[in-house]
């Protein structure tokens, strides 16, 4: 599980709810809140810096999580400890990089900076499957036509029966309305409706034709072949994405990973999604209770601590592709695009609370960000929103190091 997925879940299980009204609203607030410790904790096989995350619930009033800078992190095997540090916002990484290996037990453990420790149980590394195959196809959703991506595992599950999936969604945005041309704004002076400055057009200082942007699942998304007359994964679904997704404009990516589990850690997940529900529909007016994890305070057993330590295998693959392969029609951009025509010298307005087209130029090119300019002729120009014309204004234009074009 991602780390920062677990608070997706967490206000249900100890009767955090809102009530809802059709004629009134009503400020969100927190009923019986408990300050409870929240860990998530996946080591793998991967030779890697291995990922632990430390906070406490928090107010429902407030949007900003607990974190604990100053807590000691290690986990512990027969013959060696391996510390973490304090990275931000809760995340610890180990000092080396260290893979589970198979005979190996591992323990997770935990002091706080009040002194407080916390253990998990002892857990041992899950048997080994592939990631055979990852694919997408046509298929629907609620009518909806679209793309599913599917995965398949092998044959040879040695005794893996357990599985969750994450995935991480990457893809290209190709600016409409990029130019390799803008404007800047000097010299203004006067005030409303007697404004004057200069325009110049200058090169663009950098590539905003071309960004990026990447997701990462939230969903509890779990495969177990235990009760399967098929003893493996065949065509389980991770993700669909509509025809009309702006996802698939250009190019989309997905890199699906698989982890192999416990029977307890999957037991634990599968509680948890049942509680979730839908990832965005976690306030409800149930109170379902806690859900056991296997993490405890070492102080009293009776102390609630949410999370599991888990050891486990993974693989993962990565695929691309976008609307063109499946012979849909281009999906609309992430924005709707208005193009505007703005002259210089229309000041005057005959509405004295509205300002003239130089204002109104003015403005939209100083706001934060500006819009931009795409063309012009003498002491007119066209502009648009600073979306549609740099998308460097909502995603990175770093091209990530694995992307193939």
């Amino acid at each position: 599980m991602k780390l920062n997925k677990l608070y997706t879940h967490v206000f249900l299980l100890f009767g955090f709810y809102v009530l809802f009204s059709c004629t009134e609203e009503i400020p969100l607030s927190t009923e019986n809140f408990k300050n409870v410790l929240v860990v998530e904790a996946t080591i793998t096989d991967e030779f890697k810096i291995q990922e632990v995350k430390v906070t406490r619930t928090f107010l429902l009033e407030s949007d900003t999580p607990v974190f604990d800078a100053g807590a000691s992190v290690q986990i512990a095997t027969s013959g060696k400890t391996y510390n973490f540090h304090h990275v931000g916002e809760g995340v610890f990484y180990s000092d080396e990089q260290f893979q589970a290996i198979k005979d190996e037990s591992y323990k997770l453990l935990i002091t706080t900076s009040d002194g407080k420790k916390y253990y998990s149980n002892s857990e041992v590394l899950a048997p080994k499957a592939e990631l055979e195959n990852l694919f997408a196809e046509l298929g629907s959703s609620d009518e909806v036509r679209g793309v599913q991506v599917l995965v398949d595992s092998n044959n040879d599950l040695d005794g893996a029966a357990f599985f969750r999936y994450e995935y991480e969604e990457t893809y290209k945005i190709v600016t409409p309305y990029f130019r390799f041309q803008d404007i800047s704004v000097s010299n203004i002076q006067g005030i409303d409706n007697e404004r004057a400055y200069d325009i110049d057009i200058i090169e663009r200082p950098a590539d905003q034709e071309n960004c990026y942007s990447t997701n990462a699942s939230t969903e509890i998304l779990l495969m177990s072949v235990s009760s399967l007359s098929e003893n493996r994964v065949s065509r389980f679904p991770i993700k669909f994405i509509s025809e009309n997704s702006p996802f698939l404009r250009d190019r989309y990516s997905i890199l699906v990973k698989q982890y192999v589990q416990s029977a307890d850690a999957n037991n634990f997940y599968k509680i948890l999604k049942e509680l979730g529900g839908d990832s965005e529909s976690v306030f409800v007016t149930s109170q379902p209770g806690f859900v056991q994890g296997n993490i405890f305070s070492e102080e009293s057993l009776e102390e609630k601590v949410i999370g599991f330590f888990d050891v486990s295998t993974v693989t993962s693959k990565r695929i691309y592709f976008n609307y063109a392969d499946f012979n849909f029609v281009l999906p609309p951009y992430y924005f709707d695009c208005e193009v505007r025509l703005l002259d210089y010298d229309k000041v005057g307005s005959l509405d004295p609370y509205q300002l003239d087209e130089r204002s109104i130029l003015l403005t939209l090119l100083t706001d934060n960000p500006p819009f931009k300019y795409i063309s012009g002729f003498g002491t007119l120009y066209e502009i648009v929103d600073p979306e549609c014309g740099d998308c460097s204004t909502f995603a990175s234009n770093i091209k990530p190091g694995f992307w193939e074009d």
